[in-house]
């Protein structure tokens, strides 16, 4: 009887600990980075087994974020989610950028355990920028040197995901999303617009203070 009382008080106090690190009052810290993050490059290879770059690209996003638990469990706060690109081929060279700050809210369903399960909501309105070298100017001058593109940016993401308490007050989380970008206008000189539809991964840590 004695065994199975503090078996009982174990779980208790288990269960309690899982929740007092996402109750009303806590502030969170996180970093989340898509685990599309890519560096590739290309070759051309001719008959005779000669081979020639021929373009290479990276690009990396990360989101750090900040937020407050109005009641347990639930988080309000604000992401930024900053992009970087660059495709680097025999003619033209591009370099983008983009930013979009995002409202958030998360909720967490603590377990019995160190683990955890999240469900995440944001949506965010931000701007991007691409300049393109234009190497193909060298030959002909009367191209231009650079081409630039502007657009602004909507974001919406929904994910939901599962974490780990390494430490009491640090959870490291993987998460699958979707997410919808929006650009008002992706080309300058014709005025499209273009929506991307994304399923994705991304892995990062919250902080609990």
């Amino acid at each position: 009887m004695k065994i199975k009382t503090l078996q009982l008080l174990f779980v208790v106090m288990t269960i309690s600990s899982s929740f007092a690190q996402t109750e009303k009052g806590k502030f969170l810290i996180g970093l989340n980075t898509p685990l599309s993050f890519s560096s590739s490059s290309t070759r051309i290879i001719d008959n005779s087994g000669n081979s020639t770059d021929n373009n290479s690209s990276t690009s990396f996003t990360f989101s750090p974020q900040v937020g407050y638990s109005i009641i347990d469990n639930l988080f309000v706060g604000l992401d930024l989610s900053l992009s970087f690109g660059n495709v680097d081929n025999q003619a033209v060279e591009t370099s983008s950028s983009s930013y979009v700050f995002s409202p958030f809210v998360k909720y967490y369903y603590p377990t019995n355990n160190d683990f955890n399960f999240f469900g995440q909501f944001k949506y965010g309105v931000g701007r991007f920028n691409s300049e393109s070298l234009n190497l193909g100017a060298i030959l002909n001058p009367a191209l231009p040197d650079t081409v630039e593109s502007k657009s602004n940016m909507e974001q919406l993401l929904v994910g939901l995901g599962v974490g780990y308490f390494v430490h009491e007050k640090l959870n490291i989380e993987l998460s699958l999303n979707y997410q919808n970008t929006f650009y008002d206008s992706f080309n300058n000189i014709s005025g499209d617009q273009l929506a991307i539809d994304t399923f994705g991964a991304s892995i990062g840590f919250s902080l609990f203070l």
